[in-house]
């Protein structure tokens, strides 16, 4: 099969803690702190074949998020900028959506022909935090797309238990090729709602609400806002282009960043913003102006990565009943079928923010695309 591959050199840095296991296995639990030099091909790997409880999908498309960019985008040392767990050589994208075209033995509810969107965390449900009811940080976790191989190739082979069917969605959408474009960007709205309605608490209709960033996950964080009810959603997005995309998907008010802690406190007559997300990646920016900001009982909500430390004061939470809640993954708590029927109840649409496909053969060009981040969702189409 065709596909694209990222190979990068392990090296760990020397004030790395680095465990027996990251050696022996080379998935780092922190992978700006361990891959350097990282780059891309598109070469001919073995086709997959699978297990018992595996699927094979014919890849109709993978989108690439900021996770994929942080893998190319290195420091001056020649690290990379993703900090989250990853494993090289390994195949890329874990936004994906195929057609199951072969099943392993033990197989019982997906059969070739169906239509299928992609759970990327492959959680091992015998550990002590998936048995607890944390799957998403699960202590064997395997990521696709990160520490196993994704969706930027003709075939993936998968647990039957990380699919998704979404044939229901065709009469959404209207044919199976939409359908499929839009199951490859269904991941960015699971991550928005696994961390507004798992991860947090206490978001309630008629929130004032901001979100810090307009790449695929805010943008769904949008939508989700605005159909769970948000009476105002202001969004702050240096980007021209992903400004325009944030106003056509619903965000009342949007604007460059400048000034972000007067704007909130005006369009909020001075009560602040009871739900604020992070999914810009830039702490240092965005953190203070949503702690100054900051109503009573708020929940400042982080799903942007980044790998730079930033000052709260943390008074001002204790003084406001407020939090700071971290969320990461998007597995689990029922949060696909969720978004799958608020999707096929027209409240949310992915296809809004598609602005870019490439083939697979033009991988490399599609990561130069979405690195300028002018746009919204880059796909790579498969088939």
């Amino acid at each position: 099969m065709k596909a694209a591959i990222i190979s990068a050199d392990w090296n760990p840095r020397a004030d790395y803690p680095v465990t027996a296991e990251e050696t022996r296995t080379h998935m780092a639990r922190v992978g700006s702190s361990c891959w350097q030099n990282p780059s891309s091909r598109v070469t001919t790997l073995p086709d997959p074949e699978p297990g018992p409880e595996d699927v094979i999908l014919r890849v109709a498309a993978a989108g690439l998020c900021g996770s994929d960019l942080h893998f190319f985008e290195t420091d001056g040392e020649g690290y990379m900028k993703y900090p989250g767990m990853a494993r090289f050589p390994s195949v890329p994208g874990h936004e994906v959506s195929g057609e199951v075209v072969a099943t392993g033995a033990n197989v019982k509810y997906l059969k070739p022909g169906d239509l299928v969107c992609l759970d990327d965390m492959v959680c091992c449900h015998r550990c002590d935090s998936c048995r607890r009811g944390f799957p998403n940080q699960c202590e064997n976790l395997d990521d696709v797309g990160f520490t196993m191989n994704g969706g930027c190739a003709e075939l993936l082979k998968v647990p039957e238990s990380n699919c998704w069917n979404i044939n229901g969605l065709v009469s959404r959408f209207g044919s199976k090729a939409k359908t499929l474009e839009a199951g490859a960007v269904i991941e960015p709205f699971t991550v928005g709602y696994n961390a507004l309605f798992e991860c947090a608490s206490r978001i309630k209709p008629g929130a004032y609400a901001t979100v810090f960033g307009a790449g695929s996950i805010g943008l769904a964080v949008i939508q989700l806002l605005r159909a769970t009810g948000a009476v105002k959603v202001l969004c702050f997005e240096k980007n021209p282009g992903r400004r325009a995309l944030a106003t056509k998907v619903g965000a009342h008010g949007v604007y460059d960043g400048e000034d972000a802690t007067k704007i909130i406190l005006e369009q909020t007559a001075g009560q602040g913003a009871d739900v604020q997300v992070e999914c810009a990646g830039a702490f240092n920016a965005s953190v203070p102006a949503m702690e100054a900001a900051a109503a009573n009982g708020s929940q400042i909500v982080i799903i942007g990565r980044d790998s730079k430390r930033v000052p709260v004061f943390l008074e001002n939470f204790q003084c406001k009943k407020a939090n700071i809640v971290g969320a990461m993954g998007n597995t689990g708590h029922g949060t696909y079928p969720n978004v799958l029927r608020m999707m096929a109840a027209g409240l949310l649409d992915p296809t809004l923010f598609i602005t870019d496909r490439f083939p697979l053969d033009d991988f490399n060009k599609a990561v130069d695309q979405a690195k300028t981040r002018q746009g919204g969702k880059v796909l790579i189409t498969v088939a």
